[in-house]
């Protein structure tokens, strides 16, 4: 878990992760299967130029996943 936070410190505010935290337990979810959960729904929810463009943008933040 300790990982996990130190990667959402760099996304997040501490406030803003608490809340995160907070809503993943209500749900039951961890806080970075809501986070993935959140990212996906946003990706699938545009339209496919602004879903690629998103994917880019991910794999640029993230370039070690795309590998």
């Amino acid at each position: 878990m300790a990982r996990v936070e130190r990667r959402f410190q760099m996304l997040l505010t501490e406030e803003e992760f608490e809340l995160l935290r907070t809503e993943a337990e209500k749900r039951e979810l961890s806080a970075s299967e809501l986070l993935r959960t959140c990212f996906r729904n946003e990706i699938f929810r545009s339209d496919s130029y602004q879903r690629l463009e998103a994917l880019r943008e991910l794999t640029r933040i993230y370039p070690e996943a795309s590998a």
